[in-house]
């Protein structure tokens, strides 16, 4: 690098940023894409495919802010950014998943005795 004392703070902190946004990104990716599949290869491709682009904007980055220098502690940095929002952003997913599902549970239960005429009022017809 041809600063190397310079900006290494700010450089740890854009590679923890994307590594959260990525994160969050792997986590639509994941609800989008996986939840639908449950062959394991298929799985396995997807996932491959994330990585892949997900070690890509790695270099990307590397080249563009570290002067294509490689450094571990961009890497780790990085990954724990990538880490930590994964795990967090989940686990949000998962309550917001169950608190819609029941939502969206009871106004179809709702619906259905809207449309369902009730016994006394067909014995009255007939």
């Amino acid at each position: 690098m041809i600063f190397q004392t310079q900006n290494q703070l700010n450089c740890f902190l854009i590679f923890i940023f994307f590594g959260i946004i990525l994160g969050i990104i792997f986590n639509f990716y994941n609800l989008i894409f996986l939840k639908n599949y449950q062959k394991k290869l298929t799985i396995l491709i997807l996932n491959t495919i994330f990585y892949a682009f997900f070690y890509i904007f790695f270099v990307i980055l590397i080249n563009f802010l570290n002067f294509g220098h490689f450094s571990t502690t961009l890497f780790f940095s990085y990954i724990l950014g990538f880490i930590t929002s994964k795990r967090l952003s989940f686990n949000l997913v998962v309550i917001f998943e169950k608190k819609w599902y029941t939502i969206i549970k009871l106004l179809f239960k709702k619906q259905q005795n809207k449309r369902k005429p009730n016994s006394n009022e067909q014995s009255k017809k007939s």
